[in-house]
């Protein structure tokens, strides 16, 4: 028996209910236990059997408001044979949760099921980062953080799917020895600044794709392009000369924080880190690329940028920009940096 049939008397009455729209006073009205209503109607709108009509208002309750009028949706759940839940991987399926809340199994199938391909054929595979791993099995970089609920619903841990947290910034950089002459790598995103930092704390790698670096910093996104703040920062270096490598996300977005950083400032020795970018367009030849979730419609000017890359680079490049796509810097998990550092 499911749990709601037990546990909920508005679930049982609504499956009575011959309409598939209804207000929040016949709502009450199905429910003998007046006292729990309001609990009944907002378990269901969690379970998405009630789908508020949210232009319908609310009854103003300002702590747990309901709608004036919900929209009733129930799934066909004898389309679901126990049979298709169990050709999962085992690890999805062992709590038992999807059997007992087949509407999860089907608003999430395709994702369960690319998971559960993962989980066949890669068990014993190296950690990464969530973000990393992310974009490895499903080719973007956020679909575990949009699924974190349901995992923790299946009983499914980081552990299980061989990825880490990476932890909150500590320090915007890491450099080990402070030099007179250094070269740094500056990178978009907290992930790769991470585990690049990482490798070399742990094993005091120095070079990454044959190129030395004394260092790595945080950009934190659009931050760095703050008015005078990248400036500030390499005055309190104190160093001679720095030259500044940067490492972003090939799209727009991407491409727009490294050219507004080096007119922001123009003073300072800044350059694609290309190894870097030559590995990540290499890496996803093959890939569907997933659609860029920045509404902002910027159209950066790579003019000047294009002609350090190959032709099929830049074919490729272009094409990521005009349609709107995204190529993350996560795609360098941490096997391949690690591969690549020494």
């Amino acid at each position: 028996m499911n749990a709601l049939d037990k546990d909920n008397e508005l679930y049982r009455s609504l499956k009575l209910f011959p309409r598939k729209r209804i207000n929040l006073n016949e709502l009450m009205d199905l429910c003998n236990q007046s006292e729990t209503y309001r609990e009944q109607i907002i378990e269901l709108a969690e379970q998405g059997i009630l789908l508020p009509i949210k232009s319908s208002g609310t009854d103003g309750n300002l702590k747990n408001p309901l709608y004036l009028r919900y929209n009733v949706k129930f799934e066909d759940k004898t389309q679901i044979s126990v049979e298709e839940i169990y050709s999962l991987h085992p690890r999805i399926t062992a709590n038992g949760y999807l059997t007992r809340n087949r509407e999860q199994f089907i608003n999430h199938k395709d994702f369960l099921f690319q998971l559960s391909e993962w989980l066949i054929h890669n068990n014993n595979c190296t950690m990464m980062s969530r973000r990393e791993r992310s974009f490895s099995v499903f080719g973007d970089e956020k679909i575990l953080d949009n699924h974190l609920t349901l995992l923790n619903n299946l009983g499914i841990s980081g552990k299980n799917l061989h990825y880490y947290e990476t932890p909150e910034q500590c320090f915007s950089d890491y450099i080990p020895v402070r030099k007179a002459q250094m070269t740094l790598l500056i990178c978009e995103n907290k992930d790769i600044w991470f585990n690049i930092r990482r490798l070399m704390y742990e094993n005091g790698n120095r070079r990454l794709f044959g190129i030395s670096i004394d260092g790595v910093i945080f950009g934190q996104g659009n931050d760095i392009t703050g008015k005078g703040k990248f400036q500030s920062y390499s005055r309190f270096l104190g160093a001679d000369k720095v030259e500044y490598l940067y490492c972003g996300d090939i799209d727009r977005a991407g491409f727009d924080i490294f050219l507004r950083l080096c007119h922001e400032a123009e003073d300072i020795s800044i350059s694609l880190f290309m190894p870097a970018y030559h590995k990540m367009l290499e890496l996803s030849r093959d890939l569907i690329l997933p659609d860029s979730d920045d509404k902002r419609y910027i159209k950066p000017d790579v003019t000047e940028i294009l002609p350090e890359f190959s032709q099929y680079e830049q074919a490729h490049i272009l094409q990521i920009l005009q349609e709107n796509k995204r190529l993350p810097q996560e795609i360098l998990s941490y096997p391949i940096l690690a591969e690549n550092m020494r």
